[in-house]
């Protein structure tokens, strides 16, 4: 009987260390992603246009209430690496598994978006979830054998995911209100503001998101090569080392520039126009 206690004991110790390196693995991804948010260094996993993290990564569906969705995947691994150290109960198994499921129907939905929305595919995101999926896979094995998983305790997990993923849908869709910029626009035109930006810059998609569907008719320079019309000796010449930068030029003598997210507010003041 000890001998079968002891067996089993090594054999939860060992399920431990698999799933914490699981973990471990998990969350020096999102680490990673979550410098590739914020950073303007290019990934190791830019394959092609259909299979980009820097695609995925800075779009407007990285982000959860303006937090990147990888800071909340470093929770969760850490959560995971936390609660398996000091959780020694028979239900930690059980515990985690319900966690872990929940945690993983929202990151479906957000495969989603990289395969129809985006239209790029991230391979560390995925690799992301491939590890909570052995983690998904692991717990429930082990928790069927040392107490029975019933669907009636995970069905209001599920639900709660569904929840999860809607939300994240209406925090990255909506918009709220949307002021008409399009007089803003012409006038920033006329006054010879330009918009120098990158297509893998995260606050140039919130800057075109804020100016709304009149920002396509703004004076604007793409300053990565492989954007679309991209432009980079242009903006070496203008010494953009930040984007977004706008300038406003005269007989093409710089007047004065700002850089980073602009509110409407700020670029009224800055060029001069009003809303």
């Amino acid at each position: 009987m000890g001998k079968q206690h002891t067996t089993k004991t090594n054999l939860h110790t060992s399920i431990r260390i698999f799933i914490s390196i699981l973990a471990v693995i998990g969350l020096g991804i999102m680490v990673y992603l979550t410098y590739l948010h914020f950073s303007h260094t290019e990934s190791f996993c830019n394959l092609s246009e259909t299979v980009s993290c820097d695609t995925v990564t800075t779009s407007i569906y990285s982000e959860f209430f303006g937090i990147p969705l990888s800071i909340l995947g470093i929770g969760y691994f850490i959560f995971a690496l936390l609660f398996l150290a000091f959780h020694r109960r028979k239900t930690t198994f059980q515990a985690l598994f319900l966690i872990t499921l929940f945690a993983f129907i929202p990151s479906l939905y957000l495969s989603f978006l990289e395969l129809f929305v985006i239209k790029a595919l991230c391979i560390l995101c995925e690799s992301s979830k491939i590890v909570m999926l052995l983690i998904l896979v692991t717990t429930y094995t082990v928790s069927r054998k040392q107490e029975r998983v019933e669907v009636r305790m995970m069905i209001p997990v599920v639900i709660a995911g569904v929840v999860a993923a809607l939300v994240t849908y209406f925090a990255q869709t909506t918009g709220g209100f949307q002021q008409d910029t399009t007089a803003l626009i012409a006038c920033m035109n006329e006054q010879n503001v330009t918009y120098y930006k990158s297509f893998r810059c995260t606050n140039c998609k919130r800057q075109e998101r804020l100016l709304g569907e009149p920002y396509k008719d703004l004076n604007q320079v793409e300053c990565h090569p492989d954007g679309e019309g991209g432009n980079p000796q242009l903006c070496l010449q203008k010494s953009i080392t930040h984007t977004p930068t706008f300038i406003i030029e005269e007989h093409g003598v710089e007047v004065r520039r700002v850089v980073g997210l602009q509110n409407l507010e700020e670029l009224s003041e800055f060029s001069g126009c009003p809303l």
